[in-house]
């Protein structure tokens, strides 16, 4: 009676599940009902966020946006002084320091026009770092009395006055008398001097003639000398290195996009350079996206001759923000042009970052960094045209080459007789100087206009 298999579980024909050997707890089925309207209230909640967001947010959006208040616009942000909270106003379209104090500053050395010091980081103190800071850090916080100081320093010493001179630069901002109509220049040519490299005469050929070309076409000029900017180098020695130095010009443009922050349009233009034809209106020339257009190198390899990146077939003049040339290895950066707006200023912000600038393995400096830009941002590639290397940086040559033909002929890179910049690199000690006045009297002599 006992044996075998002969218990039965009691409730298997009652239970919800006879094949259960024992039955259900009696408040299973309202857990189970509890949860399913959980579920159905979560699923609801899902359904109705999810049509607020995508029918509703949109209309209401719409109607107030068609009704209501105008939608906030974005603006990017305003540049600074970058070694200073003093600002110098000057109604001169042509900003450039006082070239007759060449001879001082080199008396001075850089060591006595920026400040060097040794710090440690409080999270390691066992690491010591160099820190290259302007001189402005020195000013007395009202801009007066600083003025006042200053004053008196220059009357005793003309070392005083360069030095002054020297670290005021950075300061100094356009502000036309009145806004009007012709105002406001709309292209800025921008230039680094090293007083190192060039002699006072030298220097003045190339400054002129950067005055000369903006006064015939109604732009204005940013110049500045390239020892100014160490601070943002952080480097005493970074002149000394070829490459290195290259960073300078960024830092250029961008100072000079705080200085002229109304201009339309930036041409960054190295001090081994002269513009031969000061008739050429660069806007009608290139910056135009009608003139623009017929000149871009589309499908262009970013590094040629033949780089896996290449310029997109389908680009936009109009859609152009910076516009480069290229030797027939890599990028130049030796003349490039910016467009002021909020991606041009962008592409310059993160080119200047301290990532790229202290990246140990770019061969060649900023050139090396921009390449790297284009290669993995395609929005920014996309705003950017190469054009012919005569266009903007004609290279010159020690054998002078026969003109072309009608205007036609000559190959893409050096100087012709006519080309609008005969530009010049990797020049030592009086070849640079022999360069700058020989292509300066060119031009005088209207060998080339």
């Amino acid at each position: 009676m006992f044996g075998g298999n002969t218990l039965k579980p009691r409730y298997s024909k009652v239970s919800s599940n006879p094949s259960s050997f024992l039955p259900l707890p009696a408040t299973v089925g309202a857990q189970i009902k509890t949860q399913l309207k959980h579920k159905n209230v979560v699923v609801v909640i899902v359904f109705i966020v999810f049509v607020f967001y995508v029918f509703v947010s949109p209309l209401f959006h719409f109607i107030t946006g068609s009704f209501g208040s105008k939608p906030t616009v974005r603006k990017y942000p305003r540049g600074h002084v970058s070694t200073s909270h003093h600002m110098i106003e000057i109604n001169s379209r042509y900003i450039y320091p006082p070239i007759e104090h060449a001879p001082y500053l080199k008396e001075l050395t850089i060591y006595n026009l920026v400040q060097e010091s040794k710090v440690r980081d409080s999270n390691f103190p066992e690491i010591e770092k160099t820190l290259v800071q302007s001189l402005n850090i020195y000013d007395n916080p009202d801009p007066r009395a600083q003025a006042i100081k200053e004053d008196e320093q220059n009357k005793y010493s003309d070392l005083s006055r360069a030095k002054n001179a020297f670290k005021n630069n950075d300061k100094k901002v356009f502000k036309p008398k009145k806004l009007s109509s012709g105002s406001y220049p709309e292209v800025i040519v921008v230039t680094a001097v090293d007083f190192e490299k060039y002699s006072v005469e030298a220097l003045t050929m190339i400054v002129q003639n950067r005055v000369d070309y903006a006064h015939n076409q109604n732009y204005g000029i940013y110049v500045r000398w390239a020892q100014e900017f160490l601070p943002h180098l952080n480097s005493m020695h970074a002149l000394e290195n070829s490459e290195k130095r290259k960073w300078i010009r960024i830092f250029c443009i961008r100072a000079a996009m705080f200085a002229f922050p109304e201009a339309k349009w930036f041409w960054y233009l190295e001090e081994d350079a002269i513009i031969m034809k000061h008739s050429i209106n660069i806007k009608d020339y290139i910056l135009n996206p009608a003139a623009l257009n017929p000149i871009m190198l589309r499908e262009q390899s970013i590094i040629p001759p033949q780089g896996t990146i290449k310029t997109y077939k389908n680009s936009k003049a109009e859609n152009i923000r910076i516009i480069l040339t290229q030797s027939e290895s890599k990028l130049e950066t030796s003349s490039f042009m910016v467009k002021n707006d909020d991606v041009g200023r962008s592409i310059i912000d993160q080119w200047s970052d301290p990532l790229y600038l202290n990246y140990p393995n770019f061969p060649y400096g900023p050139d090396s960094a921009l390449t790297h830009i284009l290669q993995w941002h395609p929005f920014i590639l996309s705003k950017t045209s190469i054009i012919p290397a005569r266009t903007i940086a004609a290279q010159h040559t020690d054998v002078e080459l026969p003109p072309p033909t009608n205007g036609k002929g000559g190959d893409h890179i050096h100087y012709y007789n006519g080309d609008f910049v005969a530009h010049w690199s990797d020049c030592k000690g009086s070849a640079c100087e022999a360069n700058v006045e020989h292509y300066f009297n060119l031009r005088k002599t209207g060998a080339s206009s």
